[in-house]
């Protein structure tokens, strides 16, 4: 496995989890609660990478604080890298499949979810989730 920059005191970083069912060929998504910004809106689950992290470091602690997923670094497969629109930050996407659909455990950042294919998905996403999108990340996922 690759050794992954460390993110850059210059640049913000985040890193989301597309987390796909491989029985189903669904993703789980996770619907922003009203006491965060963008309350309301679909994302792939995952944050901001603190000072000092990798991606796949940073990923593992938002899984678990924000779904209550523990799983193994050798499970995330990296799938792409972008930049917010403005250029100052860093966006990792790396999938994550699991066996069959599971309930997470939300935090209050969450309040709801929902596994969907991924031609069908809600209408409202936040901005990291967007570009994913329209990097066609969701359609890579029959390459991994």
């Amino acid at each position: 496995m690759a050794k992954e920059r460390f993110n850059s005191p210059l640049r913000k970083a985040g890193v989301w989890a597309i987390i796909q069912c491989a029985e189903s060929g669904k993703v789980l998504l996770g619907k922003r609660s009203s006491v965060v910004n963008n309350g309301g809106a679909w994302n792939f689950f995952g944050g901001r990478v603190d000072r000092g992290e990798s991606p796949r470091t940073a990923l593992l602690r938002e899984l678990v604080e924000e779904a209550g997923l523990r799983v193994k670094e050798k499970q995330l497969v990296k799938l792409g890298q972008g930049r917010h629109r403005s250029g100052d930050r860093e966006l990792h996407y790396y999938l994550l499949r699991l066996e069959r659909e599971v309930a997470p455990r939300l935090n209050r950042e969450h309040s709801n979810f929902g596994w969907f294919k991924p031609g069908r998905l809600p209408g409202r996403f936040n901005r990291p989730t967007t570009i994913a999108i329209k990097k066609g990340l969701l359609g890579s996922l029959r390459q991994h």
